[in-house]
């Protein structure tokens, strides 16, 4: 079976974790054996122009000027075909994805078309879909379901809902997400969630550390991930207890608001900025903690609390969509978003019970339902419902 993996973003040297766990799936899918994967790379990201910024956008034009179209083996079973392109906001000329399909080549002619996300990949799966004669699948993630930018006076733009209505199944990754596709759509999805490498992201085999409790959060400092409130719920927490240390992983548009808050509230011993953080780094932290925090307004899903997971770790979690998918009494608690008092009550329960959580039971519990086999176990039957019913030989 060979498929052709269309994600809307991937890493590349500005930003190595863009799209990383799309380029995690693919070669999760490929490892497994459940289909032979060509992915899809016309420089998501990495040739992408922006009005507001005008150097960044000379500095892409720059590269761009030297790549060439090409095939690179990843892995056994997984294929880059790369096809450098330009590309900018949907709303003008839809991005310049039009330009591209005809630029696409491919080495030989794939029985299905995943796409990861409706607009780009889904569009440009569309596309091919019609010249090729192929069916596709699109999986979505997007939080909130469509991005802003797609939605104009309250209607949701042809960019998304045609890509929708023409592919042969859409997958939400959490039963949140497939609501609001069909709240908003009217169309059905499947739920099928995010896999985690759980070989890599492991318990420590290491006892914990000696000194006060120990908090980790990973995330883009930003309004949205509940940066603000995650602040004021530890300094309601430091009112009743000094006992505690928060590593807090991440940069963004809030970071140097968010260190000067700390330390106006007082907070500045009890938080050690650690910036952006790479695959081992994150897993140094997960092993090393007590416990997650995740403290978003919206996630579609939340990679990050699965990895807390298959770490055996317990986590506090808001109640902003993916995660009540994720988060039960085995393995946290939930509490109400924009709430930095039920957040603030949850970390002082979470620290006086965290031992009580079976570190063993967590991670069997994510191995089970967002392991990497389990997961593309699942995709490899949706690949092949796909082919019985588009009678694929």
């Amino acid at each position: 079976m060979k498929v052709l993996f269309i994600p809307s973003w991937l890493p590349y040297r500005d930003d190595p974790l863009a799209g990383k766990f799309f380029l995690d799936q693919a070669l999760a899918i490929a490892d497994a054996e459940v289909a032979e994967i060509f992915l899809l790379n016309w420089g998501q990201n990495e040739f992408q122009l922006a009005v507001r910024r005008p150097l960044s956008s000379l500095k892409k034009l720059a590269r761009l000027i030297p790549k060439r179209r090409g095939l690179s083996q990843i892995a056994p079973r997984l294929t880059e075909i790369r096809v450098p392109h330009l590309s900018w906001t949907s709303l003008v000329a839809k991005g310049n994805i039009d330009s591209l399909i005809p630029k696409i080549k491919l080495p030989e002619k794939p029985d299905l078309i995943h796409a990861q996300v409706t607009f780009p990949a889904g569009y440009v799966a569309m596309r091919l879909a019609e010249k090729h004669g192929l069916p596709y699948i699109i999986t979505e993630h997007s939080g909130p379901f469509p991005f802003p930018e797609f939605l104009k006076r309250g209607a949701i733009s042809p960019l998304i809902t045609e890509p929708l209505k023409a592919a042969e199944r859409i997958v939400a990754v959490s039963s949140h997400l497939k609501q609001e596709i069909r709240t908003k759509t009217g169309l059905e999805a499947l739920v099928i969630p995010n896999p985690v490498n759980t070989d890599f992201f492991i318990p420590s085999a290491n006892p914990r550390p000696e000194g006060p409790l120990r908090l980790f959060t990973l995330s883009t400092i930003s309004t949205n991930k509940g940066s603000a409130d995650l602040l004021q719920a530890l300094k309601l927490l430091s009112l009743k207890t000094k006992d505690w240390h928060l590593f807090w992983g991440g940069a963004g548009p809030l970071l140097n608001w968010a260190r000067q808050k700390a330390e106006d509230e007082g907070l500045r011993d009890h938080i050690s900025w650690l910036g952006r953080l790479s695959p081992t780094q994150s897993l140094e932290q997960y092993q090393l903690c007590d416990f997650y925090v995740m403290p978003s307004r919206f996630e579609s899903f939340s990679l990050v609390i699965a990895e807390a997971l298959a770490c055996g770790k317990p986590v506090v979690a808001t109640n902003c969509g993916g995660p009540r998918d994720l988060v039960n009494d085995l393995c946290g608690i939930l509490v109400p978003k924009q709430n930095p008092a039920a957040l603030a009550e949850a970390l002082l329960k979470m620290g006086a019970n965290f031992s009580s959580y079976s570190p063993q039971a967590i991670r069997e519990y994510c191995v089970q339902n967002f392991g990497h086999k389990a997961v593309t176990a699942r995709i490899g039957e949706l690949y092949q419902s796909v082919f019985n019913a588009k009678g694929t030989p």
